[in-house]
């Protein structure tokens, strides 16, 4: 009867860590739904012999590849916004792992 209480109470934890996990996976996406996704590109152009350099983002909106210009005031705020993206994306990944290992361990549990 002993061990039978305590792999319940076992499951237990585990049932509210994969809640936990869940719901910062969902907190996560919510997140990186609202930063900008794609990567920053330089652009070279020459002109009466000068040469001029220009920033663009590059991502993909359904299945076309869009290319958009940034002005350079808006340049670093840019970046950061990338960075932390980049940040949440490896989050999310440890996350969706978390996730498959303990439905895994749950599943052999029931």
């Amino acid at each position: 009867m002993k061990v039978v209480e305590k792999a319940n109470g076992i499951n237990g934890m585990l049932q509210e860590e994969l809640e936990r996990c869940r719901s910062m996976v969902s907190s996560l996406e919510q997140e990186m739904a609202r930063l900008p996704k794609g990567s920053l590109h330089v652009r070279r152009k020459p002109y009466k012999k000068k040469k001029y350099r220009y920033f663009y983002l590059k991502y993909r909106d359904g299945g076309k590849s869009v290319s958009r210009h940034i002005p350079a005031l808006q340049l670093a705020a840019l970046k950061k916004e990338l960075d932390k993206r980049k940040e949440i994306e490896k989050e999310l990944k440890v996350y969706q792992d978390r996730n498959k290992y303990l439905e895994k361990i749950l599943r052999l549990k029931v």
